[in-house]
């Protein structure tokens, strides 16, 4: 029976928000299981950067202790991913392989999702939030992701698990724990205070009247999250830690790059440049922060230009290619290194009848990728023309200032994008001309 203090209106919004929420569910369920099935059928995908996260957790399980304890300190130059190298000795322990992990991986992936349309749906509407799970559900470089143990996707979920929250609900206790979430995100990898700063601006600037009420609560919780990591960290080690600690190794090798490009295979600490250390081995990772730090601050502080300069063409290698995960499909993945895929850009027409299979795969996604970029540019163009400022801010906000922030900090690879892509596929699905 209708209800009479309700308008038609009323009840067709309800239907179109049941109808949405289920469709969501469902759509996120199946993901899951097809997540699932391409870790049974292709199995895990070893990385350089998800074996050193296994050393380093068998190491902490042997010395009783969780990532980072003193004995992972000394001869190491940084602390790495806090929160990954610590589930992943999790699993170690409790089951005896890292295999469990895998499975989380699978149900973050597709939590990812469910979060995409809930973030879509506020920001937008219902309709281009099932446009945009639909996209995220059929781009071929999220398929594989989750046969692999790298720190992106509990960084993604707990970070846009943290702004939904943010951006849903009003009450303290739930800000709060939004703010512990980010910081927890932050835990996994760092590039989560994109997010967060994001956020903050956002509030400030759409919502001033509330967010001096907010953000109280949500700074609260980061901070109280930070101070739980930091001094469990402290008792163990002496130092505060509370997410890794990279950015001053990076940024060494940055002052001495001659190119902006990505650089792999390369010798990790050259004799001769700002990133060597004599008898780095003898000391602990805080001690070679603080070399690479002295020595970065002072090359920047007579060289600005020179490594601004960098900037452009490492935000190219960051954005122009989008395929890491495609390897999870490789025939053989024994060697962490060679688990890449790679195309010929330059003869592509002329070589698309010699590609593998993988590399057919990675096409496709190559291509979805720049379609996506395509959309999501008309997107920005036409609610520019249409003064929809509050609606594009928050997305289009952490696209660029997140790029710009990532190629500030470190070179210019195309995984270091991971955590912008989902607000790529909001934009790209509000095309959509009737938003």
């Amino acid at each position: 029976m209708q209800n009479r203090n309700c308008p038609i209106g009323c009840l067709n919004s309800q239907y179109v928000e049941d109808n949405f929420n289920r469709l969501l569910l469902y759509t996120t369920m199946a993901f899951f299981l097809f997540l699932v099935i391409v870790l049974i059928v292709f199995g895990y995908t070893p990385q350089n950067d998800s074996e050193g996260y296994i050393e380093h957790a068998l190491l902490c399980l042997k010395a009783g202790q969780p990532y980072p304890c003193e004995y992972s300190i000394v001869g190491q130059p940084f602390i790495w991913n806090i929160g990954q190298i610590n589930l992943i000795a999790l699993s170690l322990k409790l089951f005896g392989s890292f295999y469990p992990v895998l499975i989380v991986m699978c149900a973050m992936k597709a939590a990812t999702l469910w979060l995409v349309g809930k973030l879509t749906r506020h920001i937008f509407s219902p309709a281009t939030a099932l446009l945009a799970v639909v996209l995220y559900f059929l781009y071929p470089n999220n398929w594989g992701q989750s046969t692999m143990l790298l720190s992106e996707i509990p960084m993604v979920f707990f970070g846009l698990l943290s702004l939904w929250l943010a951006l849903r609900y009003d009450k303290t206790a739930i800000l709060f724990l939004s703010g512990l979430l980010m910081a927890v995100a932050n835990w996994f990898r760092p590039v989560a205070m994109i997010y967060f700063g994001s956020l903050l601006l956002y509030l400030l600037i759409f919502f001033p009247k509330t967010a001096l009420r907010r953000l109280p609560a949500l700074a609260l919780g980061y901070v109280f999250m930070i101070i739980i990591i930091g001094s469990s960290c402290y008792l163990r080690t002496r130092h505060f830690v509370y997410q890794s600690e990279t950015l001053w190794f990076n940024m060494s090798e940055a002052i001495y790059e001659t190119s902006s490009e990505p650089h792999y295979d390369t010798e990790m600490f050259p004799k001769g440049t700002p990133r060597y250390i004599e008898n780095m081995q003898e000391k602990t990772c805080f001690q070679c922060d603080s070399i690479w730090r002295e020595r970065s601050i002072e090359w920047l502080r007579t060289h600005p230009l020179d490594y601004l300069k960098k900037i452009p063409t490492r935000l190219a290698y960051l954005l122009y290619s989008d395929i890491d995960n495609i390897a999870a499909f490789s025939a053989d993945k024994s060697n962490a290194a060679d688990n890449n895929v790679t195309l010929p850009y330059r003869n592509m027409i002329t070589q698309f009848g010699s590609l593998s299979g993988v590399q057919r795969l990675a096409t496709i996604s190559l291509l979805f990728y720049y379609a996506l970029l395509l959309m999501a540019a008309a997107a920005v163009f036409s609610m520019l023309r249409r003064r929809r400022f509050r609606q594009l801010f928050l997305p289009l906000f952490i696209l660029v200032g997140g790029s710009l922030a990532i190629v500030l900090a470190v070179h210019g690879e195309p995984r270091f994008k991971a955590p912008l892509m989902p607000f790529l596929f909001m934009l790209a699905a509000a095309v959509r001309k009737s938003n």
